[in-house]
């Protein structure tokens, strides 16, 4: 199930997302398993790390569209994918130096293994 077109927005800017302060950043190394595009699985992560799911969802409000997290970078060719993290999305301390590390590890690394189409997926960095 492609999701790229909820999970994913490549023209958002690193520079621009850093400035606003509005997300958590992660970069990961991913590469697909065989038959997969790259975009379509990236956003498949970026899904089960926030509000997505592994079936169609015919309803969403505006308030769970506004916690997605979303691709923002692939290189394909380097196996780099980015995906920013609304600070929404976690426990509301984040932001404030008393965050609970569980809740970001929980959404950012937890959710997303074990997935068919991925065949390998690390995190390599973090920004909060």
């Amino acid at each position: 199930m492609d999701q790229s077109s909820r999970y994913a927005d490549l023209s958002l800017k690193e520079d621009v997302l850093l400035a606003n302060g509005g997300h958590i950043l992660v970069a990961y190394t991913m590469h697909p398993a065989d038959g997969y595009g790259y975009l379509e699985v990236a956003a498949h992560i970026a899904a089960e790390s926030s509000t997505g799911t592994n079936v169609e969802v015919s309803t969403t409000d505006d308030f769970t569209k506004g916690v997605d997290a979303l691709v923002y970078e692939i290189d394909e060719a380097k196996g780099i994918m980015k995906v920013a993290y609304p600070n929404d999305l976690f426990d509301r301390n984040i932001i404030d130096g008393r965050a609970m590390i569980v809740s970001f590890l929980t959404l950012a690394i937890g959710n997303n293994q074990g997935m068919g189409d991925v065949k390998d997926l690390q995190m390599q960095d973090f920004h909060v």
